[in-house]
């Protein structure tokens, strides 16, 4: 028997954003939360994401 939920965990779309919105807020507050890096920190933590 194979355990799919992993699985959808990983490729549901909503759950996806949620992780990049919480790793981006983390990573913001980590470089002393300046203004006007939200698109470098979303891309940043959709990297991390993918890796």
């Amino acid at each position: 028997m194979t355990n799919n939920t992993d699985e959808t965990m990983v490729t549901n779309p909503e759950w996806r954003e949620e992780e990049i919105k919480l790793t981006a807020y983390y990573l913001w507050k980590e470089k002393g939360e300046n203004h006007g890096s939200d698109v470098e920190d979303w891309l940043e933590a959709e990297e991390s994401l993918d890796n």
